[in-house]
């Protein structure tokens, strides 16, 4: 509801207590509602009041006297005593306090953000004093307002299910991110592993190379020199060179295994 309406509710409510005849009440307290009446009109809220409750006490009775009492209540703010004040003024026989007093529960309920019982009381009103244009502006206010909250709260649950989409998917993309590395640094691993096994058969082949060397000289020094080939021989050798180099060793090889009688030339 807009500033404007605001304040044609507030100026309403504090023209009640001036619109209701004096002459309402009995003789008893008359002087002092005369006073509080008064000093309500020059803004003196809480020394108006005072004067209310000593009217009470000289006319307890009397309805009116609370329903000034809660107008000045109202004007202090104190919301929730001025709406007792009123539904103790309501209990009169008159129709008109009663529509006066239910409207400004309304106001009351209003200013404290109870929509639903605000709107309930707007109705009461209307019901008592169906002409009431002011009642009904403000009922159609407190509808409007139901239904912008009503909105809202739509809209922040749509923004929550979509914060709560969001969290989803970026806890999703993190899952994902880490599962990535998780198997990023698996195939490192892998690729590590694959390389040690590499390196360690190559050392392996390296070994078994050398072994094999150190193992031929050995035999070579336990067998001596090489027996003299005959020229057989060393015709076949010098083919299998030109053949096949590693034919040499095989040749070498099956002569240590054989002694030989050197013949000339």
């Amino acid at each position: 509801m807009d500033r404007e309406v605001q304040l044609k509710i507030l100026i309403r409510l504090a023209m009640l207590g001036l619109t209701l005849p004096a002459t309402a009440f009995a003789q008893r307290g008359r002087a002092e509602v005369e006073d509080g009446n008064r000093l309500y009109t020059e803004g003196e809220f809480e020394a108006a009041r005072a004067r209310y409750l000593d009217a009470l006490r000289e006319a307890p009775e009397v309805p009116l006297i609370r329903f000034n009492e809660g107008n000045a209540l109202y004007q202090t703010d104190a919301f929730e005593e001025a709406s007792n004040s009123y539904l103790a003024a309501i209990e009169s026989e008159d129709p008109a306090l009663q529509a006066q007093g239910w409207y400004n529960i309304g106001n009351a309920l209003y200013r404290q953000d109870q929509l639903a019982e605000s709107l309930e009381a707007f109705k009461q009103a209307l019901k008592l004093n169906p002409g009431d244009a002011d009642a009904r502006h403000n009922m159609e206010v407190v509808l409007n307002k139901m239904q912008e909250q009503e909105n809202q709260e739509q809209q922040d649950g749509e923004d929550e299910d979509e914060d709560e989409n969001q969290d989803q998917e970026q806890n999703q993309d993190q899952q994902n991110q880490e599962q990535n590395q998780d198997q990023d640094q698996d195939q490192q691993n892998q690729d590590q592993d694959e390389q040690n096994s590499e390196d360690q058969q190559d050392q392996q082949d390296q070994q078994d190379q050398q072994n094999e060397e150190e193992q031929e000289q050995d035999q070579q020094q336990q067998q001596g020199p090489p027996p003299e080939m005959t020229r057989e021989e060393a015709e076949q050798l010098l083919q299998a060179i030109e053949e096949d180099p590693n034919e040499v060793r095989r040749q070498q090889r099956r002569a240590r295994g054989r002694v030989t009688v050197a013949k000339d030339w």
